[in-house]
Protein backbone atom coordinates (compact mmCIF):
# COMPACT_ATOMS: atom_id res chain seq x y z
CA UNK A 1 0.00 0.00 0.00
CA UNK A 2 1.87 3.42 -1.31
CA UNK A 3 2.48 5.93 1.57
CA UNK A 4 0.37 8.95 2.35
CA UNK A 5 1.46 12.00 0.09
CA UNK A 6 2.36 14.67 2.49
CA UNK A 7 1.03 18.45 0.88
CA UNK A 8 -1.78 19.95 -0.83
CA UNK A 9 -4.75 17.64 -0.41
CA UNK A 10 -6.30 17.12 -3.93
CA UNK A 11 -10.05 15.32 -3.94
CA UNK A 12 -11.27 14.27 -7.06
CA UNK A 13 -13.18 16.43 -9.28
CA UNK A 14 -17.34 16.43 -7.99
CA UNK A 15 -19.27 15.33 -9.95
CA UNK A 16 -22.48 16.97 -8.90
CA UNK A 17 -20.28 19.88 -10.72
CA UNK A 18 -19.74 21.00 -7.42
CA UNK A 19 -17.79 24.86 -9.05
CA UNK A 20 -14.44 25.87 -7.95
CA UNK A 21 -14.09 24.77 -4.49
CA UNK A 22 -13.16 21.76 -5.23
CA UNK A 23 -9.76 22.92 -7.02
CA UNK A 24 -8.69 25.62 -4.26
CA UNK A 25 -6.16 24.59 -1.64
CA UNK A 26 -6.98 23.10 2.02
CA UNK A 27 -6.31 26.47 3.18
CA UNK A 28 -9.01 28.04 0.28
CA UNK A 29 -11.54 25.41 0.93
CA UNK A 30 -11.32 26.13 4.68
CA UNK A 31 -11.89 29.78 4.07
CA UNK A 32 -14.95 29.07 2.00
CA UNK A 33 -16.50 27.37 4.82
CA UNK A 34 -18.08 24.03 3.66
CA UNK A 35 -19.62 22.81 0.55
CA UNK A 36 -21.86 24.81 -1.94
CA UNK A 37 -24.76 23.58 -4.18
CA UNK A 38 -24.85 23.41 -7.78
CA UNK A 39 -26.77 26.61 -7.72
CA UNK A 40 -25.13 28.11 -5.56
CA UNK A 41 -22.08 27.53 -7.46
CA UNK A 42 -23.87 28.82 -10.49
CA UNK A 43 -24.50 32.00 -8.75
CA UNK A 44 -21.70 32.80 -7.19
CA UNK A 45 -19.91 32.30 -10.91
CA UNK A 46 -22.80 34.74 -12.49
CA UNK A 47 -21.50 37.14 -9.75
CA UNK A 48 -18.25 36.91 -10.49
CA UNK A 49 -18.28 37.18 -14.14
CA UNK A 50 -21.03 40.43 -13.58
CA UNK A 51 -18.38 42.10 -11.27
CA UNK A 52 -15.62 41.49 -13.80
CA UNK A 53 -18.43 42.83 -17.05
CA UNK A 54 -19.10 46.08 -14.73
CA UNK A 55 -15.16 46.60 -14.19
CA UNK A 56 -14.51 46.14 -17.84
CA UNK A 57 -17.27 48.65 -18.88
CA UNK A 58 -16.23 51.25 -16.27
CA UNK A 59 -12.93 51.21 -17.60
CA UNK A 60 -14.20 51.37 -21.34
CA UNK A 61 -16.35 54.16 -20.13
CA UNK A 62 -13.36 56.12 -18.56
CA UNK A 63 -11.66 55.48 -21.75
CA UNK A 64 -14.41 57.37 -23.86
CA UNK A 65 -15.43 59.99 -21.46
CA UNK A 66 -11.68 61.09 -20.26
CA UNK A 67 -11.48 62.16 -23.76
CA UNK A 68 -14.43 63.95 -24.48
CA UNK A 69 -14.20 65.82 -21.46
CA UNK A 70 -10.82 67.23 -22.52
CA UNK A 71 -12.25 68.22 -25.88
CA UNK A 72 -15.17 69.85 -24.10
CA UNK A 73 -13.12 71.92 -21.97
CA UNK A 74 -10.54 72.84 -24.63
CA UNK A 75 -13.75 73.81 -27.19
CA UNK A 76 -14.97 75.85 -23.72
CA UNK A 77 -11.64 77.53 -23.27
CA UNK A 78 -11.55 78.24 -27.05
CA UNK A 79 -15.47 79.54 -26.90
CA UNK A 80 -14.75 81.85 -23.92
CA UNK A 81 -11.47 83.02 -25.61
CA UNK A 82 -13.54 84.02 -28.59
CA UNK A 83 -16.49 85.62 -26.23
CA UNK A 84 -13.86 88.06 -24.54
CA UNK A 85 -11.85 88.50 -28.05
CA UNK A 86 -15.37 89.78 -29.25
CA UNK A 87 -16.73 92.40 -26.27
CA UNK A 88 -16.57 95.58 -26.61
CA UNK A 89 -15.28 97.84 -24.08
CA UNK A 90 -17.08 100.75 -23.82
CA UNK A 91 -15.44 103.62 -21.48
CA UNK A 92 -17.85 105.82 -19.87
CA UNK A 93 -17.15 109.51 -18.14
CA UNK A 94 -19.37 110.09 -14.85
CA UNK A 95 -19.31 112.07 -11.89
CA UNK A 96 -20.58 110.09 -8.90
CA UNK A 97 -23.65 111.51 -9.22
CA UNK A 98 -26.49 109.99 -7.38
CA UNK A 99 -29.29 109.78 -10.24
CA UNK A 100 -26.73 108.79 -12.03
CA UNK A 101 -27.12 105.08 -10.88
CA UNK A 102 -28.74 103.46 -14.26
CA UNK A 103 -25.04 104.28 -15.74
CA UNK A 104 -22.93 103.16 -12.67
CA UNK A 105 -24.85 100.12 -12.37
CA UNK A 106 -25.48 98.74 -16.25
CA UNK A 107 -22.93 96.47 -16.28
CA UNK A 108 -25.45 93.60 -16.20
CA UNK A 109 -27.64 94.97 -18.93
CA UNK A 110 -24.20 95.51 -20.85
CA UNK A 111 -22.99 92.31 -21.24
CA UNK A 112 -25.99 90.59 -22.48
CA UNK A 113 -25.15 92.45 -25.54
CA UNK A 114 -21.60 91.61 -25.50
CA UNK A 115 -20.44 94.93 -23.93
CA UNK A 116 -18.16 95.79 -20.78
CA UNK A 117 -18.53 99.07 -19.38
CA UNK A 118 -15.40 100.78 -17.85
CA UNK A 119 -16.41 103.55 -15.66
CA UNK A 120 -14.02 106.46 -15.81
CA UNK A 121 -14.87 109.13 -12.63
CA UNK A 122 -15.02 112.89 -13.63
CA UNK A 123 -16.48 115.49 -11.99
CA UNK A 124 -17.58 118.52 -14.05
CA UNK A 125 -19.54 118.49 -17.32
CA UNK A 126 -16.74 120.63 -18.74
CA UNK A 127 -14.26 117.93 -18.03
CA UNK A 128 -16.87 115.16 -18.91
CA UNK A 129 -16.86 116.95 -22.61
CA UNK A 130 -12.65 116.98 -22.67
CA UNK A 131 -12.72 113.66 -22.09
CA UNK A 132 -14.99 112.84 -25.28
CA UNK A 133 -13.16 115.72 -27.61
CA UNK A 134 -9.69 113.74 -27.04
CA UNK A 135 -10.80 109.91 -26.88
CA UNK A 136 -10.40 109.48 -23.72
CA UNK A 137 -14.12 108.57 -23.06
CA UNK A 138 -16.55 106.83 -25.58
CA UNK A 139 -19.59 108.62 -23.93
CA UNK A 140 -20.37 110.96 -21.12
CA UNK A 141 -22.74 112.99 -19.46
CA UNK A 142 -23.35 116.15 -20.73
CA UNK A 143 -25.06 118.89 -19.51
CA UNK A 144 -28.30 121.26 -21.38
CA UNK A 145 -25.38 124.22 -21.77
CA UNK A 146 -22.44 122.00 -23.31
CA UNK A 147 -24.25 121.69 -26.97
CA UNK A 148 -23.99 125.80 -27.03
CA UNK A 149 -20.41 125.44 -25.54
CA UNK A 150 -19.57 122.90 -27.99
CA UNK A 151 -20.69 124.73 -30.79
CA UNK A 152 -18.97 128.39 -29.94
CA UNK A 153 -15.42 125.56 -29.47
CA UNK A 154 -16.44 124.88 -32.83
CA UNK A 155 -16.49 120.92 -31.44
CA UNK A 156 -16.83 118.13 -34.73
CA UNK A 157 -16.62 114.85 -32.65
CA UNK A 158 -18.69 114.68 -29.99
CA UNK A 159 -22.92 114.23 -30.11
CA UNK A 160 -25.99 114.06 -27.93
CA UNK A 161 -27.54 110.45 -28.56
CA UNK A 162 -30.09 110.63 -25.08
CA UNK A 163 -31.40 111.82 -22.13
CA UNK A 164 -30.81 110.77 -18.81
CA UNK A 165 -32.77 112.65 -16.53
CA UNK A 166 -34.45 115.81 -14.65
CA UNK A 167 -34.56 117.35 -11.64
CA UNK A 168 -31.75 116.55 -9.15
CA UNK A 169 -31.45 119.92 -8.12
CA UNK A 170 -33.30 123.01 -5.80
CA UNK A 171 -33.12 125.60 -3.65
CA UNK A 172 -33.47 124.57 -0.15
CA UNK A 173 -34.06 127.18 2.88
CA UNK A 174 -32.98 127.04 6.04
CA UNK A 175 -35.30 125.92 8.59
CA UNK A 176 -36.85 129.34 10.34
CA UNK A 177 -36.79 131.43 7.21
CA UNK A 178 -40.59 131.02 5.48
CA UNK A 179 -40.54 131.75 2.37
CA UNK A 180 -44.52 131.49 1.05
CA UNK A 181 -43.60 132.82 -2.97
CA UNK A 182 -40.65 133.94 -5.14
CA UNK A 183 -40.98 137.12 -4.00
CA UNK A 184 -40.09 136.26 -0.90
CA UNK A 185 -36.89 135.76 -2.09
CA UNK A 186 -36.18 139.39 -2.46
CA UNK A 187 -33.69 140.69 0.37
CA UNK A 188 -32.54 136.81 1.64
CA UNK A 189 -28.63 135.98 1.35
CA UNK A 190 -29.04 133.26 -1.08
CA UNK A 191 -25.87 130.77 -2.01
CA UNK A 192 -25.14 129.34 -5.52
CA UNK A 193 -22.32 128.63 -7.30
CA UNK A 194 -21.53 130.54 -10.73
CA UNK A 195 -21.08 128.23 -13.61
CA UNK A 196 -23.81 125.58 -12.55
CA UNK A 197 -26.63 124.84 -14.20
CA UNK A 198 -28.37 125.07 -10.70
CA UNK A 199 -28.03 128.87 -10.57
CA UNK A 200 -29.15 129.48 -14.40
CA UNK A 201 -32.26 127.84 -13.82
CA UNK A 202 -32.61 129.13 -10.09
CA UNK A 203 -32.33 133.00 -12.02
CA UNK A 204 -34.82 131.95 -14.58
CA UNK A 205 -37.31 130.96 -12.84
CA UNK A 206 -37.21 133.89 -10.41
CA UNK A 207 -37.31 136.25 -13.31
CA UNK A 208 -40.34 134.10 -14.78
CA UNK A 209 -41.87 134.64 -11.41
CA UNK A 210 -41.69 138.51 -11.06
CA UNK A 211 -38.46 138.53 -8.73
CA UNK A 212 -36.34 141.47 -8.51
CA UNK A 213 -33.03 139.57 -8.70
CA UNK A 214 -30.73 142.61 -8.09
CA UNK A 215 -32.77 142.16 -4.52
CA UNK A 216 -31.73 138.99 -3.50
CA UNK A 217 -28.43 138.88 -1.65
CA UNK A 218 -26.65 136.27 -4.03
CA UNK A 219 -23.58 134.91 -2.25
CA UNK A 220 -20.92 132.96 -4.34
CA UNK A 221 -19.94 129.59 -2.81
CA UNK A 222 -18.52 126.14 -4.39
CA UNK A 223 -20.11 123.87 -5.69
CA UNK A 224 -18.11 121.34 -2.93
CA UNK A 225 -21.19 121.08 -0.67
CA UNK A 226 -20.01 120.68 2.68
CA UNK A 227 -18.79 124.44 3.78
CA UNK A 228 -21.92 125.42 2.40
CA UNK A 229 -24.41 123.33 3.90
CA UNK A 230 -22.41 124.45 7.14
CA UNK A 231 -22.81 127.98 6.39
CA UNK A 232 -26.96 127.74 6.18
CA UNK A 233 -26.75 125.85 9.12
CA UNK A 234 -24.68 128.20 11.01
CA UNK A 235 -27.27 130.89 9.63
CA UNK A 236 -24.78 132.76 7.36
CA UNK A 237 -27.06 131.61 4.57
CA UNK A 238 -31.03 131.75 4.13
CA UNK A 239 -30.95 129.55 1.13
CA UNK A 240 -28.75 127.22 -1.05
CA UNK A 241 -28.87 126.56 -4.44
CA UNK A 242 -27.33 123.43 -5.75
CA UNK A 243 -28.02 119.94 -6.76
CA UNK A 244 -28.06 116.39 -5.08
CA UNK A 245 -26.81 114.93 -2.80
CA UNK A 246 -25.96 118.22 -1.34
CA UNK A 247 -29.46 119.25 -1.27
CA UNK A 248 -30.63 116.16 0.28
CA UNK A 249 -28.41 116.23 2.70
CA UNK A 250 -29.21 119.49 4.37
CA UNK A 251 -33.33 118.19 4.47
CA UNK A 252 -32.07 114.40 5.92
CA UNK A 253 -30.21 116.50 8.41
CA UNK A 254 -32.85 118.56 9.70
CA UNK A 255 -31.79 122.14 9.42
CA UNK A 256 -33.05 122.72 5.64
CA UNK A 257 -36.29 122.24 3.54
CA UNK A 258 -37.24 122.30 0.13
CA UNK A 259 -39.83 125.72 -0.45
CA UNK A 260 -43.48 124.11 -1.73
CA UNK A 261 -43.92 127.36 -3.63
CA UNK A 262 -40.34 127.48 -5.14
CA UNK A 263 -39.33 125.21 -7.33
CA UNK A 264 -36.47 126.30 -9.81
CA UNK A 265 -37.78 123.11 -12.00
CA UNK A 266 -41.32 124.53 -12.75
CA UNK A 267 -41.00 126.99 -15.47
CA UNK A 268 -42.92 126.05 -18.53
CA UNK A 269 -39.94 127.06 -20.59
CA UNK A 270 -37.19 125.48 -19.02
CA UNK A 271 -38.59 122.79 -17.00
CA UNK A 272 -36.17 120.86 -14.93
CA UNK A 273 -33.61 119.35 -17.83
CA UNK A 274 -30.42 118.68 -16.34
CA UNK A 275 -28.27 115.67 -17.74
CA UNK A 276 -28.01 114.27 -21.08
CA UNK A 277 -25.95 111.40 -22.37
CA UNK A 278 -22.81 112.52 -25.66
CA UNK A 279 -21.18 110.54 -27.52
CA UNK A 280 -17.46 110.44 -29.31
CA UNK A 281 -18.10 110.23 -33.38
CA UNK A 282 -15.36 107.31 -33.49
CA UNK A 283 -17.49 105.26 -31.07
CA UNK A 284 -20.71 106.32 -33.05
CA UNK A 285 -19.35 105.09 -36.29
CA UNK A 286 -19.50 101.38 -35.06
CA UNK A 287 -23.55 102.07 -35.31
CA UNK A 288 -24.11 98.41 -34.05
CA UNK A 289 -22.33 98.39 -30.80
CA UNK A 290 -23.53 102.31 -30.38
CA UNK A 291 -26.84 101.11 -30.57
CA UNK A 292 -26.42 98.04 -28.25
CA UNK A 293 -25.19 100.13 -25.87
CA UNK A 294 -28.24 102.36 -25.83
CA UNK A 295 -30.60 99.27 -25.24
CA UNK A 296 -28.46 98.22 -22.26
CA UNK A 297 -28.99 101.83 -20.79
CA UNK A 298 -32.71 101.65 -21.33
CA UNK A 299 -32.64 98.17 -19.61
CA UNK A 300 -30.64 99.23 -16.82
CA UNK A 301 -32.87 102.20 -16.45
CA UNK A 302 -36.40 99.97 -16.70
CA UNK A 303 -35.20 97.58 -14.30
CA UNK A 304 -33.75 100.27 -11.34
CA UNK A 305 -37.30 102.16 -11.89
CA UNK A 306 -38.81 99.05 -11.10
CA UNK A 307 -36.23 98.15 -8.44
CA UNK A 308 -36.14 101.31 -6.26
CA UNK A 309 -34.55 99.70 -3.55
CA UNK A 310 -31.20 97.92 -6.25
CA UNK A 311 -31.32 102.15 -7.55
CA UNK A 312 -30.73 103.03 -3.81
CA UNK A 313 -28.42 100.05 -3.00
CA UNK A 314 -26.15 100.61 -6.33
CA UNK A 315 -26.18 104.81 -5.56
CA UNK A 316 -24.68 103.95 -1.48
CA UNK A 317 -22.04 101.91 -3.46
CA UNK A 318 -20.54 104.31 -6.18
CA UNK A 319 -20.97 107.46 -3.79
CA UNK A 320 -20.47 106.46 -0.31
CA UNK A 321 -23.88 108.34 0.51
CA UNK A 322 -26.14 107.30 3.40
CA UNK A 323 -29.40 105.15 2.25
CA UNK A 324 -31.49 108.16 3.77
CA UNK A 325 -30.03 110.61 1.59
CA UNK A 326 -30.26 108.83 -1.36
CA UNK A 327 -33.94 107.96 -1.03
CA UNK A 328 -34.19 111.59 -0.32
CA UNK A 329 -32.64 112.04 -3.69
CA UNK A 330 -34.49 109.61 -6.05
CA UNK A 331 -37.68 111.72 -4.78
CA UNK A 332 -36.80 114.60 -6.46
CA UNK A 333 -34.89 113.73 -9.47
CA UNK A 334 -36.84 111.34 -12.71
CA UNK A 335 -35.20 109.39 -15.16
CA UNK A 336 -36.02 110.05 -18.67
CA UNK A 337 -33.82 109.15 -21.66
CA UNK A 338 -35.95 111.60 -23.83
CA UNK A 339 -34.26 115.01 -24.67
CA UNK A 340 -35.88 118.70 -25.10
CA UNK A 341 -33.61 120.04 -28.21
CA UNK A 342 -35.84 123.51 -27.72
CA UNK A 343 -34.72 123.22 -24.27
CA UNK A 344 -31.10 123.12 -24.90
CA UNK A 345 -31.65 125.74 -28.03
CA UNK A 346 -33.62 128.47 -25.29
CA UNK A 347 -30.50 128.06 -22.87
CA UNK A 348 -28.07 128.85 -25.46
CA UNK A 349 -30.04 131.94 -26.14
CA UNK A 350 -28.82 132.81 -22.39
CA UNK A 351 -25.61 131.51 -22.96
CA UNK A 352 -23.84 135.16 -23.11
CA UNK A 353 -25.94 136.45 -20.11
CA UNK A 354 -24.33 133.64 -17.54
CA UNK A 355 -20.93 133.93 -19.31
CA UNK A 356 -20.77 130.48 -20.55
CA UNK A 357 -21.05 131.48 -24.04
CA UNK A 358 -19.43 134.61 -25.58
CA UNK A 359 -22.28 134.85 -28.41
CA UNK A 360 -25.70 133.48 -28.93
CA UNK A 361 -25.38 130.00 -30.33
CA UNK A 362 -28.75 128.90 -30.42
CA UNK A 363 -28.67 128.44 -34.31
CA UNK A 364 -26.37 125.62 -34.40
CA UNK A 365 -27.48 123.34 -31.17
CA UNK A 366 -30.07 121.31 -32.92
CA UNK A 367 -26.71 120.32 -35.46
CA UNK A 368 -25.26 118.48 -31.85
CA UNK A 369 -28.52 116.29 -31.60
CA UNK A 370 -28.39 112.83 -33.07
CA UNK A 371 -31.33 110.63 -31.80
CA UNK A 372 -30.87 108.29 -34.33
CA UNK A 373 -29.44 105.57 -32.26
CA UNK A 374 -31.89 105.96 -29.50
CA UNK A 375 -34.62 105.66 -32.06
CA UNK A 376 -33.61 101.98 -33.35
CA UNK A 377 -33.20 100.74 -29.69
CA UNK A 378 -36.33 102.51 -28.83
CA UNK A 379 -38.36 101.45 -32.17
CA UNK A 380 -39.65 105.19 -31.68
CA UNK A 381 -39.42 107.55 -34.41
CA UNK A 382 -36.95 110.77 -33.47
CA UNK A 383 -40.14 112.95 -33.21
CA UNK A 384 -41.14 111.07 -30.28
CA UNK A 385 -37.82 111.19 -29.05
CA UNK A 386 -36.64 115.32 -29.10
CA UNK A 387 -38.94 117.00 -27.41
CA UNK A 388 -40.97 117.04 -23.90
CA UNK A 389 -43.23 119.24 -24.46
CA UNK A 390 -45.70 117.29 -26.76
Amino acid sequence: MPGRRVGLWRGPPRRDGACERDRKSRSQQLALRGNHSRSDCARITLTQEIRTMSRVRWIVAALIVLPAIILISAAADDLAVRAQASTKVVRIASARGIIFYPLWGMAPFAEKYGIRTEMIPVMTNADQQRALQTGDADVATQGYVNPAIMAEQNVGNVKIISGLYLGGQNLIMRKGVELKGWKDLEGKKIGRAPGTFAQVLFILAAEANNVDVSKINLVNVTAVGTAELQALKNGDLDGLVMFTPTVDRGVVEGYAYYPPCCDISSTAKFGGRNQLLGANSDFLKDRQTAINFVKAYLDSEKYYLDHRDKAIEVAMQYTGVSKDVVDEALKHATLEHRVDVQTAIDVAKEGPKFGFTKADMSGKVASYFDLSYLSEATGKPINQLDSLRK
